[in-house]
């Protein structure tokens, strides 16, 4: 298609619809009369090229972004706010209001909590076509530039296909004075969206950085590493169980007869994932990356603390550790503090200043492993059946660690793996942040207190609280006001592509016995909190040869992702590529009784949600009507 000037119209258009990101890349052209203008200098066009960066998913907008609260799998919300967020776009949508008439969280024309991300694919396109003109640009600047772009393209493509599944490609852009006919573009089958994402992928890899030299001023640019690791993504998306021989979406057909989702399953998806993984984990790897270790850290604090509280450093720091090497590549805008308002209110005189709004889903108590590594469903020594039975802290079981001595909980908070203790905050447990170790025991009890009566009571919380999303410096000062350290969202993390690699090349495997390679990856992960490799763990279960058979080696490696990623918007792509959402989003929600004033009455478990229903259409998005009317082409997502 051939190229088109864009006058001031567009501009005024791009203003208005593209999410600031802060820093450096809150930024768009301004009073720029005509195109030609933007581009006249190398100032100008690297104002546009932050504008391409400014239409990114703004990972810190809890409302619009849709790995949070769409589910209530992950995430829940307190009894106090719950009204409140029924009516916000994410709680429409959480409680099955997602429609085709007015589509929420719409990112495919823009508006209900969503950006138009077809805009930002124009604006690339424009940047690519246009770059050429400045004289004043080193060609090596260029070409980085360029890659860059082109790295912003794809992501914006891949984040559609995550959404929608197949979609319009937008490889040049349709001239203004185009007829109405030629914008009418047809939605591609899915395997040529990710073929195409590929391609800008690899076309732009060569051309960027291996890491960035001046991370003060260009924290939060495209690097090799962070193209390669997309790349994994998306081919992993591919030959995942939702695009890869999908029979329920038999009858997704378009005009042209095009079949939009394969129907065919391939393992050879798997193991051109399996190449693409292993390629971004080696560019990592050279780039000096490695999981992180909060011990091995030149500026860690372990004098006062365990070996145990050690290693929930590493589950913590690892999310909110800026300048850290375990992360591939994290979103620029600082946390909001609401996403760190799952801290519970420790002392009175914080009653008033901050509510808890945010909480762990119940269901998510039962995820972590045992002490042992493995299920608590698995493991023999673990009562499961009496897991809601009170139990009380004592010296000679050594819980003193996590839940003060003689304090009486349940024994589903007993012996427990660290990241259990690292991601949840719950009633007689300690809640460790920094204020805790300058003020342990002196003005306030230094663990939760949840029951009615006691402080943590306020405003009606549920029962867990997201000790993960609560840096450690968050603190109380002088005033009694939070002072909530802000941190850098990772969007990657290296553990993403072990885990990533673990489940490609245990699917890729021509046998029904995974290769030794799928356990080394996952038990490095593991390694990080002290648990032994999966082998040996499960040598203690009561199914000892489980990691021996590709299905449920599956399913280790999917629960070991959704333990390792917890509350970091990794969950909510996961369960949806592996066709798994009737299995979580159907749950029931519950809470413990929060009338009760002893451990006998606080622990009872009430029921506070209904089940949520949901159909093969709530795996993908809709497209609104308005523009299955505009576009005689399209077809809509299947099952709206």
């Amino acid at each position: 298609m051939k190229q088109t000037i864009i006058k001031t119209m567009l501009f005024a258009l791009i203003a208005a619809t593209t999410i600031g990101c802060g820093d450096y890349l809150d930024v768009v052209p301004n009073n720029v009369p005509e195109l030609e203008h933007a581009f006249a200098n190398r100032a100008t066009a690297e104002r546009f090229l932050f504008s391409c960066y400014s239409f990114l998913p703004n990972p810190t907008a809890e409302w619009y972004y849709p790995a949070y609260f769409n589910s209530l799998d992950e995430f829940d919300v307190s009894l106090f706010y719950i009204s409140t967020f029924q009516t916000t776009y994410t709680g429409i949508i959480a409680y099955g209001g997602q429609n085709s008439d007015s589509p929420l969280q719409n990112y495919w024309s823009g508006g209900r909590g969503g950006t138009n991300l077809f805009l930002a694919l124009r604006q690339c396109n424009i940047f690519l076509e246009e770059i050429h003109h400045p004289r004043d640009i080193d060609e090596k600047e260029r070409n980085r530039w360029i890659a860059e772009v082109k790295f912003l393209k794809a992501y914006y493509h891949f984040f559609l296909v995550q959404l929608y599944g197949p979609i319009v490609l937008v490889k040049e852009n349709i001239p203004l004075s185009a007829p109405p006919e030629d914008t009418w573009l047809y939605r591609e089958p899915v395997d040529e969206c990710i073929d195409y994402i590929v391609e800008l992928l690899d076309e732009a890899a060569p051309d960027l950085p291996t890491i960035i030299d001046n991370p003060v001023d260009e924290l939060g640019r495209i690097t090799k590493p962070i193209a390669l690791a997309v790349k994994a993504k998306a081919l992993a998306w591919a030959a995942s169980p939702l695009f890869n021989g999908n029979t329920d979406y038999a009858g997704w057909i378009d005009s042209r007869g095009k079949q939009l989702v394969p129907q065919e399953y391939s393992r050879a998806k798997w193991q051109r994932a399996a190449t693409a993984i292993k390629e971004a984990i080696d560019v990592c790897h050279s780039a000096g990356m490695e999981l992180y270790r909060y011990d091995k850290m030149s500026n860690a604090n372990t004098s006062a603390m365990n070996d145990t509280l050690v290693k929930e450093m590493s589950v913590r720091y690892g999310l909110s550790e800026r300048w850290n090497n375990g992360i591939v590549w994290s979103d620029t805008r600082l946390t909001h503090d609401l996403l760190q308002f799952s801290i519970p209110i420790m002392k009175s005189i914080d009653l008033g200043k901050i509510v808890c709004r945010f909480h762990a889903s119940f269901n998510m108590t039962e995820l972590f492993y045992t002490n042992k590594g493995i299920p608590i469903t698995e493991d023999p020594d673990w009562n499961y059946d009496a897991r809601y039975q009170l139990r009380v802290s004592t010296v000679e079981a050594g819980n003193g660690t996590h839940i003060p001595i003689g304090e009486k909980t349940v024994a589903l908070h007993f012996d427990r793996e660290p990241r259990f203790y690292a991601c949840l905050g719950f009633d007689r447990g300690y809640f460790e942040t920094s204020m805790l170790t300058t003020d342990r025991g002196k003005t306030f009890t230094p663990y939760l207190k949840a029951r009615l009566g006691d402080v943590s009571n306020y405003e009606k919380p549920l029962a867990y609280y997201m000790k993960k999303l609560v840096s450690f410096e968050s603190n109380s000062n002088a005033a009694g006001a939070y002072v909530l350290d802000k941190y850098l969202i990772p969007l990657i993390r290296l553990a993403d592509l072990y885990l990533l690699y673990s489940e490609a090349l245990n699917e890729a495997s021509e046998t029904d016995t995974p290769d030794p390679e799928v356990y080394v990856w996952i038990d490095k992960v593991r390694d990080i909190t002290g648990l032994p490799g999966v082998v040996e763990a499960w040598k203690n279960s009561l199914y000892p040869t489980r990691p021996f058979d590709k299905k449920e080696m599956l399913k280790i490696i999917q629960q070991e992702r959704m333990i390792e990623f917890a509350f970091e918007g990794q969950r909510f792509w996961d369960v949806r590529r592996w066709k798994r959402i009737g299995e979580f989003w159907t749950l029931p929600g519950y809470n413990w009784n929060n009338d009760g004033r002893t451990a006998e009455e606080y622990y009872t478990l009430m029921q506070i949600r209904e089940p949520r229903k949901v159909t093969v259409k709530d795996y993908l998005w809709p497209i609104s009507l308005n523009d299955l009317q505009i576009n005689k082409n399209l077809v809509q997502t299947y099952g709206w």
